[in-house]
């Protein structure tokens, strides 16, 4: 069966909300500004920058060749970049 909008009833006024002071189906709405989420980023960043550096830490304390030592500076390189990260998001405005 094929329903098309145009067959359908069209909305009666009490059924808009008009009653209740509510704006009318397809009426804008003033724009209201979304909350900051700066401080949450900066904790998941220093959340994930420690996780980082504490691989870092694990793979040079258990470095037996230049595969651990590669892994070790990699991870701390990303822990630091995160960290920095966290501490821009973080830092008062």
């Amino acid at each position: 069966m094929l329903y098309q909008l145009s067959y359908a009833p069209g909305l009666r006024p009490q059924c808009t909300g008009a009653r209740f002071g509510l704006p009318a189906p397809g009426a804008s709405l003033p724009p209201v500004q979304a909350p900051s989420q700066r401080r949450a980023l900066g904790v998941l960043f220093f959340f994930l920058g420690g996780m980082f550096a504490g691989v870092a830490f694990a793979a040079a304390a258990s470095a037996e060749g230049a595969a651990g030592w590669i892994v070790a500076v990699a991870a701390g390189a990303i822990g630091l970049w995160l960290l920095s990260l966290a501490l821009r998001a973080l830092r008062a405005h």
